[in-house]
Protein backbone atom coordinates (compact mmCIF):
# COMPACT_ATOMS: atom_id res chain seq x y z
CA UNK A 1 0.00 0.00 0.00
CA UNK A 2 1.20 3.03 -0.57
CA UNK A 3 2.68 5.79 2.21
CA UNK A 4 -0.27 7.97 2.81
CA UNK A 5 2.02 10.34 4.96
CA UNK A 6 2.71 11.94 2.13
CA UNK A 7 -0.41 13.64 2.45
CA UNK A 8 0.93 15.85 5.64
CA UNK A 9 4.17 17.41 3.38
CA UNK A 10 0.89 19.05 0.49
CA UNK A 11 1.58 22.32 0.53
CA UNK A 12 -1.72 24.30 1.13
CA UNK A 13 -1.99 27.46 -0.21
CA UNK A 14 -4.30 30.22 0.84
CA UNK A 15 -8.20 29.22 0.90
CA UNK A 16 -9.47 31.70 -1.85
CA UNK A 17 -13.54 32.20 -0.89
CA UNK A 18 -14.63 34.41 -3.80
CA UNK A 19 -17.52 36.62 -3.06
CA UNK A 20 -20.62 35.96 -6.06
CA UNK A 21 -20.43 38.18 -9.03
CA UNK A 22 -23.75 39.63 -10.23
CA UNK A 23 -26.33 37.06 -12.00
CA UNK A 24 -24.93 35.98 -15.05
CA UNK A 25 -22.41 38.31 -14.93
CA UNK A 26 -19.48 35.65 -15.74
CA UNK A 27 -21.04 35.24 -19.49
CA UNK A 28 -23.64 32.87 -19.25
CA UNK A 29 -27.36 33.29 -19.62
CA UNK A 30 -29.88 30.49 -18.60
CA UNK A 31 -32.32 29.83 -21.81
CA UNK A 32 -36.04 29.94 -21.02
CA UNK A 33 -37.30 26.57 -21.70
CA UNK A 34 -36.28 23.13 -19.76
CA UNK A 35 -36.53 19.81 -21.41
CA UNK A 36 -38.12 16.92 -19.49
CA UNK A 37 -36.66 13.90 -18.74
CA UNK A 38 -37.07 11.06 -16.35
CA UNK A 39 -36.88 10.99 -12.55
CA UNK A 40 -33.49 12.17 -10.61
CA UNK A 41 -31.16 12.22 -13.46
CA UNK A 42 -27.97 11.92 -12.11
CA UNK A 43 -25.54 11.78 -15.11
CA UNK A 44 -25.62 13.77 -18.46
CA UNK A 45 -23.89 13.52 -22.20
CA UNK A 46 -24.24 15.41 -25.13
CA UNK A 47 -22.66 13.98 -28.29
CA UNK A 48 -24.07 14.51 -32.08
CA UNK A 49 -25.44 10.95 -32.89
CA UNK A 50 -26.93 10.95 -36.07
CA UNK A 51 -24.80 13.14 -37.84
CA UNK A 52 -26.61 16.47 -38.24
CA UNK A 53 -23.81 18.49 -36.51
CA UNK A 54 -26.34 19.11 -33.43
CA UNK A 55 -25.95 17.26 -29.99
CA UNK A 56 -28.23 15.21 -28.79
CA UNK A 57 -28.65 15.40 -24.77
CA UNK A 58 -28.82 11.86 -22.89
CA UNK A 59 -29.42 11.68 -19.12
CA UNK A 60 -29.39 8.63 -16.78
CA UNK A 61 -32.70 8.52 -14.78
CA UNK A 62 -31.99 6.97 -11.52
CA UNK A 63 -34.45 7.77 -9.69
CA UNK A 64 -35.22 6.47 -6.12
CA UNK A 65 -33.39 3.88 -4.82
CA UNK A 66 -35.10 1.23 -3.02
CA UNK A 67 -34.49 -2.55 -1.19
CA UNK A 68 -32.67 -4.55 -3.50
CA UNK A 69 -35.11 -7.24 -2.59
CA UNK A 70 -38.03 -5.49 -4.39
CA UNK A 71 -38.85 -6.16 -7.95
CA UNK A 72 -38.24 -2.39 -8.98
CA UNK A 73 -35.53 -1.51 -6.68
CA UNK A 74 -34.33 2.03 -8.98
CA UNK A 75 -35.66 3.48 -12.16
CA UNK A 76 -33.92 1.81 -15.21
CA UNK A 77 -34.21 4.20 -18.29
CA UNK A 78 -32.10 6.70 -19.79
CA UNK A 79 -33.56 9.50 -21.40
CA UNK A 80 -32.79 11.05 -25.17
CA UNK A 81 -33.72 14.48 -26.32
CA UNK A 82 -32.67 14.27 -29.72
CA UNK A 83 -31.99 17.78 -31.64
CA UNK A 84 -34.33 19.47 -33.90
CA UNK A 85 -32.62 22.16 -34.57
CA UNK A 86 -30.81 24.74 -32.21
CA UNK A 87 -32.74 24.42 -28.78
CA UNK A 88 -35.14 22.75 -30.36
CA UNK A 89 -35.51 19.02 -28.68
CA UNK A 90 -37.87 15.81 -28.67
CA UNK A 91 -38.12 13.29 -26.29
CA UNK A 92 -37.55 9.80 -27.66
CA UNK A 93 -38.74 6.68 -25.85
CA UNK A 94 -36.01 5.65 -22.96
CA UNK A 95 -33.67 2.90 -23.45
CA UNK A 96 -33.47 0.54 -21.01
CA UNK A 97 -30.68 -0.23 -18.70
CA UNK A 98 -29.86 -1.75 -15.34
CA UNK A 99 -31.53 -0.40 -12.30
CA UNK A 100 -29.97 2.80 -10.98
CA UNK A 101 -28.02 4.48 -14.05
CA UNK A 102 -25.57 6.33 -12.63
CA UNK A 103 -23.10 7.21 -15.38
CA UNK A 104 -22.66 7.64 -19.15
CA UNK A 105 -19.96 7.27 -21.09
CA UNK A 106 -19.98 8.18 -25.12
CA UNK A 107 -17.12 6.40 -27.27
CA UNK A 108 -17.22 4.53 -30.70
CA UNK A 109 -17.31 1.12 -29.48
CA UNK A 110 -18.11 -1.13 -32.44
CA UNK A 111 -16.92 -0.57 -36.42
CA UNK A 112 -19.71 1.64 -37.37
CA UNK A 113 -18.80 5.29 -37.45
CA UNK A 114 -21.83 6.87 -35.18
CA UNK A 115 -20.73 7.28 -31.51
CA UNK A 116 -22.17 4.56 -28.86
CA UNK A 117 -23.73 5.03 -25.40
CA UNK A 118 -22.15 3.41 -21.95
CA UNK A 119 -24.23 3.48 -19.10
CA UNK A 120 -23.09 2.25 -15.62
CA UNK A 121 -25.81 1.08 -13.15
CA UNK A 122 -25.22 1.21 -9.24
CA UNK A 123 -27.80 -0.84 -8.02
CA UNK A 124 -29.29 -4.29 -9.44
CA UNK A 125 -31.57 -6.94 -7.90
CA UNK A 126 -30.48 -9.95 -5.88
CA UNK A 127 -31.29 -12.37 -8.91
CA UNK A 128 -28.06 -11.71 -10.35
CA UNK A 129 -29.10 -13.76 -13.70
CA UNK A 130 -31.40 -10.33 -13.98
CA UNK A 131 -28.53 -7.51 -13.30
CA UNK A 132 -27.10 -5.21 -16.07
CA UNK A 133 -24.50 -3.98 -14.33
CA UNK A 134 -22.97 -2.36 -17.63
CA UNK A 135 -24.96 -1.92 -20.83
CA UNK A 136 -23.66 -0.39 -24.47
CA UNK A 137 -26.41 0.54 -26.76
CA UNK A 138 -24.98 0.12 -30.29
CA UNK A 139 -25.89 2.93 -32.50
CA UNK A 140 -27.52 1.63 -35.64
CA UNK A 141 -28.02 4.58 -37.12
CA UNK A 142 -31.62 6.99 -37.19
CA UNK A 143 -31.32 7.18 -33.38
CA UNK A 144 -31.98 3.51 -33.10
CA UNK A 145 -29.61 1.66 -30.40
CA UNK A 146 -28.98 -2.36 -29.84
CA UNK A 147 -28.62 -2.94 -26.29
CA UNK A 148 -25.77 -5.11 -25.41
CA UNK A 149 -25.27 -6.38 -21.50
CA UNK A 150 -22.74 -7.32 -19.49
CA UNK A 151 -22.53 -8.53 -16.13
CA UNK A 152 -19.57 -8.40 -13.12
CA UNK A 153 -19.49 -11.71 -11.38
CA UNK A 154 -19.74 -10.89 -7.35
CA UNK A 155 -19.22 -13.70 -6.10
CA UNK A 156 -15.91 -13.15 -4.55
CA UNK A 157 -16.76 -9.57 -4.21
CA UNK A 158 -17.61 -8.61 -0.39
CA UNK A 159 -19.98 -5.78 0.29
CA UNK A 160 -18.25 -2.93 2.56
CA UNK A 161 -21.02 -0.06 2.39
CA UNK A 162 -24.10 1.03 4.55
CA UNK A 163 -26.55 -1.34 5.91
CA UNK A 164 -29.84 -0.93 7.64
CA UNK A 165 -30.87 -1.80 10.94
CA UNK A 166 -31.16 -5.71 10.25
CA UNK A 167 -27.76 -5.45 9.31
CA UNK A 168 -29.00 -5.87 5.48
CA UNK A 169 -27.16 -4.48 2.63
CA UNK A 170 -28.85 -1.13 1.29
CA UNK A 171 -27.13 -1.26 -1.94
CA UNK A 172 -25.29 -3.80 -3.94
CA UNK A 173 -22.86 -5.41 -5.42
CA UNK A 174 -20.31 -3.57 -7.21
CA UNK A 175 -22.31 -0.45 -7.07
CA UNK A 176 -20.80 1.25 -9.90
CA UNK A 177 -20.29 4.80 -10.01
CA UNK A 178 -18.12 5.97 -12.92
CA UNK A 179 -16.78 4.79 -16.38
CA UNK A 180 -13.68 5.72 -18.47
CA UNK A 181 -13.31 4.67 -21.98
CA UNK A 182 -9.59 3.86 -23.85
CA UNK A 183 -8.13 1.39 -25.76
CA UNK A 184 -5.61 1.24 -22.02
CA UNK A 185 -3.67 -2.13 -23.37
CA UNK A 186 -3.40 -0.90 -27.23
CA UNK A 187 -5.19 -3.62 -28.99
CA UNK A 188 -7.24 -1.15 -31.35
CA UNK A 189 -9.91 -2.01 -28.86
CA UNK A 190 -11.69 0.50 -26.35
CA UNK A 191 -12.07 -0.90 -22.86
CA UNK A 192 -13.71 0.29 -20.27
CA UNK A 193 -13.01 0.51 -16.19
CA UNK A 194 -15.58 0.80 -14.11
CA UNK A 195 -15.25 2.40 -9.69
CA UNK A 196 -17.28 -0.43 -7.84
CA UNK A 197 -17.81 1.98 -5.05
CA UNK A 198 -19.94 -0.95 -2.95
CA UNK A 199 -17.17 -3.59 -3.30
CA UNK A 200 -13.56 -1.80 -3.27
CA UNK A 201 -12.58 -2.41 -6.72
CA UNK A 202 -12.06 -1.46 -10.08
CA UNK A 203 -13.86 -3.43 -12.87
CA UNK A 204 -11.86 -3.67 -15.93
CA UNK A 205 -13.82 -4.90 -19.09
CA UNK A 206 -11.05 -5.54 -22.12
CA UNK A 207 -11.84 -4.92 -25.51
CA UNK A 208 -13.30 -7.66 -27.97
CA UNK A 209 -13.44 -7.49 -31.94
CA UNK A 210 -17.06 -9.28 -31.93
CA UNK A 211 -18.41 -9.38 -28.27
CA UNK A 212 -17.19 -5.85 -27.09
CA UNK A 213 -15.88 -6.77 -24.07
CA UNK A 214 -14.46 -9.65 -22.45
CA UNK A 215 -15.13 -11.23 -19.15
CA UNK A 216 -14.31 -8.03 -16.56
CA UNK A 217 -10.93 -8.09 -14.07
CA UNK A 218 -11.04 -6.73 -10.87
CA UNK A 219 -8.65 -4.71 -9.30
CA UNK A 220 -8.57 -4.26 -5.38
CA UNK A 221 -9.01 -0.50 -4.54
CA UNK A 222 -9.61 -0.24 -0.39
CA UNK A 223 -11.59 3.36 0.11
CA UNK A 224 -14.66 3.12 -1.68
CA UNK A 225 -13.33 4.56 -5.40
CA UNK A 226 -16.09 6.59 -6.70
CA UNK A 227 -15.05 8.39 -9.25
CA UNK A 228 -12.21 7.29 -12.24
CA UNK A 229 -10.43 9.13 -15.00
CA UNK A 230 -7.61 8.33 -17.03
CA UNK A 231 -4.51 10.34 -19.09
CA UNK A 232 -0.40 9.75 -18.99
CA UNK A 233 0.57 11.30 -15.92
CA UNK A 234 4.11 10.64 -16.24
CA UNK A 235 4.48 11.35 -20.33
CA UNK A 236 5.19 7.77 -20.67
CA UNK A 237 2.59 7.29 -23.46
CA UNK A 238 0.89 5.13 -21.51
CA UNK A 239 -2.93 5.88 -19.78
CA UNK A 240 -2.53 6.10 -16.21
CA UNK A 241 -5.79 6.68 -13.49
CA UNK A 242 -6.52 9.01 -10.69
CA UNK A 243 -9.46 7.78 -8.76
CA UNK A 244 -11.60 9.80 -5.76
CA UNK A 245 -12.20 7.80 -2.58
CA UNK A 246 -15.07 8.37 -0.89
CA UNK A 247 -15.19 6.74 1.90
CA UNK A 248 -11.66 7.09 2.43
CA UNK A 249 -11.09 11.03 1.51
CA UNK A 250 -8.31 9.77 -0.69
CA UNK A 251 -7.21 10.58 -3.71
CA UNK A 252 -5.32 7.00 -5.21
CA UNK A 253 -2.65 7.48 -8.36
CA UNK A 254 -2.35 4.44 -10.65
CA UNK A 255 0.27 3.66 -13.29
CA UNK A 256 -0.40 1.88 -16.37
CA UNK A 257 1.53 -0.29 -18.34
CA UNK A 258 -0.57 -0.37 -21.76
CA UNK A 259 -1.21 -3.91 -21.24
CA UNK A 260 -4.15 -3.42 -19.45
CA UNK A 261 -2.27 -3.28 -16.06
CA UNK A 262 -2.48 -0.17 -13.04
CA UNK A 263 -0.26 -0.46 -10.30
CA UNK A 264 -1.11 2.21 -7.11
CA UNK A 265 1.57 4.23 -6.85
CA UNK A 266 0.97 6.63 -4.34
CA UNK A 267 -2.77 8.28 -2.46
CA UNK A 268 -2.98 10.75 -0.52
CA UNK A 269 -5.39 12.58 1.37
CA UNK A 270 -7.45 14.93 -0.18
CA UNK A 271 -8.77 18.33 0.96
CA UNK A 272 -12.43 18.18 2.00
CA UNK A 273 -13.76 15.24 3.73
CA UNK A 274 -15.76 13.41 0.80
CA UNK A 275 -13.81 13.95 -2.37
CA UNK A 276 -16.53 13.02 -4.60
CA UNK A 277 -15.39 13.88 -8.51
CA UNK A 278 -12.50 14.57 -10.39
CA UNK A 279 -10.95 16.27 -13.36
CA UNK A 280 -7.69 16.44 -15.20
CA UNK A 281 -6.91 19.46 -16.59
CA UNK A 282 -3.78 22.01 -16.65
CA UNK A 283 -4.82 24.83 -14.88
CA UNK A 284 -2.29 27.05 -14.89
CA UNK A 285 -0.73 26.31 -18.33
CA UNK A 286 2.63 24.94 -16.73
CA UNK A 287 2.37 21.90 -19.46
CA UNK A 288 1.82 19.37 -16.37
CA UNK A 289 -1.60 18.27 -15.61
CA UNK A 290 -3.78 19.05 -12.64
CA UNK A 291 -6.49 17.22 -10.72
CA UNK A 292 -9.68 18.93 -9.47
CA UNK A 293 -11.32 17.95 -7.10
CA UNK A 294 -15.00 18.52 -5.83
CA UNK A 295 -16.19 17.67 -2.41
CA UNK A 296 -19.87 17.34 -1.10
CA UNK A 297 -19.16 17.62 2.41
CA UNK A 298 -19.26 21.01 4.87
CA UNK A 299 -16.26 21.91 3.05
CA UNK A 300 -18.45 22.69 -0.58
CA UNK A 301 -15.14 23.68 -1.99
CA UNK A 302 -12.59 22.73 -5.13
CA UNK A 303 -9.45 21.99 -4.47
CA UNK A 304 -6.54 22.12 -7.27
CA UNK A 305 -3.64 19.71 -6.86
CA UNK A 306 -0.62 21.34 -8.86
CA UNK A 307 1.26 18.48 -10.80
CA UNK A 308 4.90 19.33 -8.86
CA UNK A 309 6.31 15.75 -10.89
CA UNK A 310 6.16 12.64 -11.73
CA UNK A 311 2.98 11.55 -9.68
CA UNK A 312 3.53 14.06 -7.58
CA UNK A 313 0.81 16.69 -6.45
CA UNK A 314 2.04 18.45 -3.56
CA UNK A 315 0.50 22.15 -4.04
CA UNK A 316 -2.99 22.81 -2.89
CA UNK A 317 -5.07 25.60 -3.76
CA UNK A 318 -8.80 25.17 -2.46
CA UNK A 319 -11.13 27.43 -4.31
CA UNK A 320 -14.75 27.86 -1.68
CA UNK A 321 -18.31 27.76 -3.11
CA UNK A 322 -19.68 28.25 0.53
CA UNK A 323 -18.69 31.08 3.02
CA UNK A 324 -18.31 28.34 6.23
CA UNK A 325 -16.94 24.86 6.58
CA UNK A 326 -19.50 24.22 9.31
CA UNK A 327 -22.44 24.72 7.13
CA UNK A 328 -23.33 22.48 3.94
CA UNK A 329 -24.62 25.26 1.84
CA UNK A 330 -23.83 23.71 -1.50
CA UNK A 331 -23.18 20.42 -1.82
CA UNK A 332 -21.02 19.85 -5.20
CA UNK A 333 -21.78 16.56 -7.26
CA UNK A 334 -20.94 17.34 -10.42
CA UNK A 335 -17.66 19.65 -11.71
CA UNK A 336 -16.79 20.43 -15.36
CA UNK A 337 -12.84 21.69 -15.76
CA UNK A 338 -12.73 23.09 -19.22
CA UNK A 339 -11.85 26.06 -21.19
CA UNK A 340 -15.37 27.52 -21.07
CA UNK A 341 -15.05 30.83 -22.47
CA UNK A 342 -12.87 30.57 -25.04
CA UNK A 343 -9.90 32.28 -23.30
CA UNK A 344 -7.34 29.29 -23.30
CA UNK A 345 -7.39 28.74 -19.72
CA UNK A 346 -9.62 26.53 -17.91
CA UNK A 347 -12.37 26.97 -15.85
CA UNK A 348 -14.38 24.97 -13.35
CA UNK A 349 -18.24 24.96 -13.41
CA UNK A 350 -20.30 23.07 -10.35
CA UNK A 351 -23.55 21.35 -10.03
CA UNK A 352 -24.53 22.50 -6.21
CA UNK A 353 -27.60 20.45 -5.24
CA UNK A 354 -28.11 21.61 -1.76
CA UNK A 355 -28.39 25.37 -2.91
CA UNK A 356 -29.61 24.55 -6.17
CA UNK A 357 -27.37 26.28 -8.11
CA UNK A 358 -24.35 26.05 -10.84
CA UNK A 359 -21.36 27.83 -9.70
CA UNK A 360 -18.84 28.90 -12.54
CA UNK A 361 -15.40 30.19 -11.82
CA UNK A 362 -13.99 31.66 -14.36
CA UNK A 363 -9.91 31.30 -14.14
CA UNK A 364 -9.04 35.01 -14.23
CA UNK A 365 -5.29 34.20 -13.77
CA UNK A 366 -2.73 36.16 -16.18
CA UNK A 367 0.02 33.89 -16.04
CA UNK A 368 0.77 30.65 -14.29
CA UNK A 369 1.75 31.82 -10.85
CA UNK A 370 0.16 30.07 -8.14
CA UNK A 371 -2.82 30.80 -6.74
CA UNK A 372 -4.44 30.79 -9.77
CA UNK A 373 -7.15 33.53 -9.71
CA UNK A 374 -10.70 32.85 -10.05
CA UNK A 375 -14.52 35.03 -9.88
CA UNK A 376 -17.52 33.37 -9.58
CA UNK A 377 -20.84 33.36 -10.55
CA UNK A 378 -23.83 31.49 -9.53
CA UNK A 379 -26.52 30.55 -11.45
CA UNK A 380 -30.18 29.53 -9.85
CA UNK A 381 -33.27 27.10 -11.49
CA UNK A 382 -36.46 27.94 -10.89
CA UNK A 383 -39.34 27.89 -14.02
CA UNK A 384 -42.71 27.51 -13.89
CA UNK A 385 -43.08 27.62 -10.09
CA UNK A 386 -40.17 24.50 -9.93
CA UNK A 387 -37.12 24.71 -8.34
CA UNK A 388 -34.58 22.61 -9.77
CA UNK A 389 -31.43 20.95 -8.12
CA UNK A 390 -28.05 20.27 -10.22
CA UNK A 391 -27.06 17.25 -10.31
CA UNK A 392 -24.80 16.53 -13.29
CA UNK A 393 -23.19 18.68 -16.17
CA UNK A 394 -21.62 18.39 -19.20
CA UNK A 395 -20.75 21.06 -21.95
CA UNK A 396 -21.18 21.61 -25.65
CA UNK A 397 -22.29 24.13 -27.84
CA UNK A 398 -26.13 23.69 -28.05
CA UNK A 399 -27.31 27.17 -30.18
CA UNK A 400 -24.26 26.25 -32.83
CA UNK A 401 -22.76 30.12 -31.77
CA UNK A 402 -19.29 28.54 -31.73
CA UNK A 403 -19.15 29.34 -27.85
CA UNK A 404 -19.76 26.73 -25.41
CA UNK A 405 -22.26 25.90 -23.40
CA UNK A 406 -23.23 23.92 -20.23
CA UNK A 407 -26.72 21.23 -19.70
CA UNK A 408 -27.40 20.86 -16.05
CA UNK A 409 -29.67 17.71 -14.40
CA UNK A 410 -31.61 18.92 -12.33
CA UNK A 411 -33.59 16.79 -9.50
CA UNK A 412 -36.73 17.92 -8.05
CA UNK A 413 -38.13 19.34 -11.40
CA UNK A 414 -36.71 16.07 -13.59
CA UNK A 415 -35.55 18.34 -16.44
CA UNK A 416 -32.32 19.67 -18.70
CA UNK A 417 -31.84 23.38 -18.45
CA UNK A 418 -29.29 25.26 -20.46
CA UNK A 419 -26.52 27.98 -19.44
CA UNK A 420 -25.69 29.47 -22.79
CA UNK A 421 -22.03 31.09 -23.51
CA UNK A 422 -22.25 34.94 -24.38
Amino acid sequence: MPDVARSARLIALSLVILAPAAFGAEGFGQHKAWFPVGPNPSAIAAVDLNGDGLPEIISADTGVLTDPRSERPANNELSMLAAVRPLEYEKQVPLITGFGPYCIATANIDALPAPDLLVGSFHTVERRSESRDLVLFRNIGDLLFEPVEFSVPVDRLRYLRNRDADEQPIFTKPGITALVVHDFNRDDYRDVIAAGWSSDVLIYFPGHPTAYFEEPRFIAAAGGPRDIQAADLDGDGNMDLVTVMYASGEIALWKGDAQGNFEEVDRFLGNGALPHKVRIADVNKDGRLDLVVSDCHTYDSVAIHYATGVFQFEVCQEVALGTSRSILEHEIRDVLAEDLNGDGRVDIAAACFASGQVGVLTNTSADSTLPQTFSKALYTFESGGKTGMPRALCSHDFNTDGKKDIAVALWGANAVALLLGR
